[in-house]
C-alpha cells in the first residue's frame, strides 16, 4: 500500500464509539495536475489550501471502489481503494505530477470542491492510498462525498 500522506484533505472522523468504521462502496474523486504560479502573476493564479496554482479547467474522474475510515491511523485518515480504471487515472496523474516536481501539484476535488492541493514526490503504482483530512469535515462526510460522485 502506498501511503500518500501528502494528501491532506480538510476533515476528521468523529469517534465512532467502537463501532465499525464508516465506509462507502463505489464513487469517485476528481483529479487534475496544475502548474504552480506566483501570486499575482496571472488572473488564473489562485491560492488554494496554501498553494498558488493555476485553477484547473478540467478534472479527470478516478472511480473509487471503496472508501473507509482508516482504523488505528488517527481520527482524520481514510483508506481509498480505486477501481481498476480509477487506479489507472490516479497513477497517470501522480506520475505526471511527480515528473513536474515543484512546478505542479495534484489537485483533488470531492463533492464539487477542491479539497486538496499536494506535491507528489513519486508516482503511486498501487490502487490503494490513505488520505489525511484536517478538521473541517468528518471522515463520514468525506466518504459520503466520494460515494456521491
Amino acid at each position: 500500500m502506498s501511503l500518500l500522506a501528502l494528501l491532506a484533505f480538510n476533515a476528521c472522523s468523529a469517534d465512532d464509539g467502537g463501532n465499525e468504521p464508516p465506509s462507502a462502496t463505489e464513487g469517485g474523486i476528481e483529479l487534475a495536475v496544475s502548474a504552480t504560479c506566483a501570486e499575482g502573476s496571472d488572473p488564473k493564479c489562485v491560492s488554494i489550501k496554501g498553494s498558488y496554482i493555476e485553477r484547473p479547467s478540467t478534472f479527470d474522474r478516478a472511480a473509487v471502489e471503496n472508501a473507509t475510515a482508516a482504523e488505528g491511523q488517527g481520527p482524520n485518515v481514510i483508506d481509498v481503494t480505486f477501481t481498476k480504471e480509477g487506479a489507472t487515472v490516479f497513477q497517470a496523474l501522480t506520475e505526471k505530477a511527480a515528473r513536474a516536481k515543484d512546478s505542479a501539484r495534484l489537485v483533488m476535488k470531492i463533492g464539487g470542491e477542491i479539497q486538496s492541493v499536494v506535491t507528489v514526490m513519486e508516482p503511486v503504482k498501487e490502487d490503494h492510498v490513505q488520505v489525511v483530512f484536517s478538521p473541517d469535515k468528518s471522515a463520514q462526510e468525506a466518504i459520503d462525498l466520494i460515494h456521491a460522485d
